[in-house]
């Protein structure tokens, strides 16, 4: 069967997004009617990444899956992110879209048609199909309740419920130093309830990197996201990715240059610097408690390799005392060698001396 023509206003989900798409999602779903390019944050990033975050739903020639067009993406989406409760979307959702024909559906189609909505409007998963990345963090978003209710009740505020012995988050607490000194894995995630976890017996922490889909919702409004949400996530990029630390900057740009599988978002090397004050753990509400498991980790972590060793700047005289003991070390081992080539060259010369007389 031969795909349907499409308008300029519309395509086909799994392939790159057509300029008039972009916007008439964001007018359409978010009412961000044509931004003052001055302030309209910077899409780009966003959107790259929605055909490869499309096609796994899109397997088997989309049997899978209720939508195919951005237009039925856009028509499910306002129902999602409107008023209306799970169980009364799932009805549109597994409906038969026109773009579908008479081709038929599996059962899941409208589940996973939902997923892939939120996984691209609100970016988490709420893991009600096939597709659900392993290992990841699940929205739970009960039958009765809006999106909207579900997303707020999962984020709430964390204050008083951990405590920590050192209530500042230090210089040295960045994503460079998470990876080269404490050891972490860093795990990219699309998934904003995976952000600041740890896993893999705590071996593996999980950054939500989209800094363009954060930042035009701080510009054009909250969403479905509780107040201040996105402001105090946008906070936590700029406490790990310091745009005035050198060598962050650094890391930060050679993973995006490394990683390009990942489309990670430029963004992260543009977002900004924290002050002092704004670098306490009380400055936290709703991501207080993961900040404070991911610090007590990486304060109790140890330098396994000399590079981790090398980059290990939080005790300066433990660091200084390390590398002097290694240069003494080496010292050591470098003038025995030499004496020991010394003794023998002398055994040598001695031994060649008294030759001529045994003849």
């Amino acid at each position: 069967m031969l795909a349907k023509v499409l308008d300029d206003t519309d395509s086909y989900l799994g392939y790159p997004v057509p300029a008039a798409v972009r916007r008439r999602l964001l007018r359409e779903c978010w009412e961000a009617c044509e931004p003052d390019p001055e302030r309209a944050p910077d899409m780009q990033a966003y959107f790259d990444s929605h055909p490869s975050r499309c096609r796994p739903f899109l397997n088997d020639g989309g049997i899978h899956i209720s939508i195919r067009t951005y237009s039925e993406l856009i028509a499910l989406a306002k129902e999602t992110l409107g008023a209306r409760p799970r169980q009364d979307v799932m009805v549109m959702s597994a409906a038969q879209p026109a773009s579908r024909g008479d081709r038929p559906l599996d059962d899941q189609a409208g589940d996973t048609a939902l997923a892939l909505c939120v996984a691209l409007l609100v970016m988490m998963d709420i893991g009600s199909h096939q597709y659900s990345i392993s290992g990841s963090t699940v929205l739970r978003w009960d039958p009765d309740e809006t999106l909207r209710h579900a997303v707020n009740r999962h984020f709430q505020s964390q204050k008083g419920i951990l405590r920590s012995e050192n209530a500042r988050l230090g210089k040295l607490f960045t994503t460079r130093n998470l990876d080269l000194v404490g050891g972490l894995n860093i795990k990219w995630t699309h998934n904003l309830v995976d952000h600041l976890r740890l896993a893999d017996d705590d071996k593996t922490v999980f950054i939500f990197h989209s800094v363009s889909f954060l930042k035009f919702h701080q510009t054009f409004g909250q969403g479905v996201f509780p107040k201040g949400f996105v402001e105090e996530t946008l906070r936590t990029l700029a406490l790990l990715f310091p745009e005035n630390d050198s060598k962050s900057r650094k890391w930060t740009a050679s993973q995006i240059e490394t990683k390009q599988d990942q489309q990670l978002d430029p963004g992260l090397a543009k977002c900004g610097t924290l002050r002092a004050h704004e670098r306490r753990l009380e400055q936290f509400s709703f991501w207080h408690d993961r900040l404070v498991i991911l610090k007590q980790t990486f304060d109790e972590s140890s330098p396994r390799t000399l590079t981790q060793w090398w980059n290990d700047r939080r005790n300066s005289v433990q660091w200084y005392t390390f590398w002097v003991a290694i240069m003494v070390f080496a010292f050591t081992l470098f003038f025995g060698f030499v004496q020991s080539v010394e003794g023998g060259l002398q055994v040598w010369l001695a031994w060649e001396a008294r030759s001529p007389d045994a003849d």
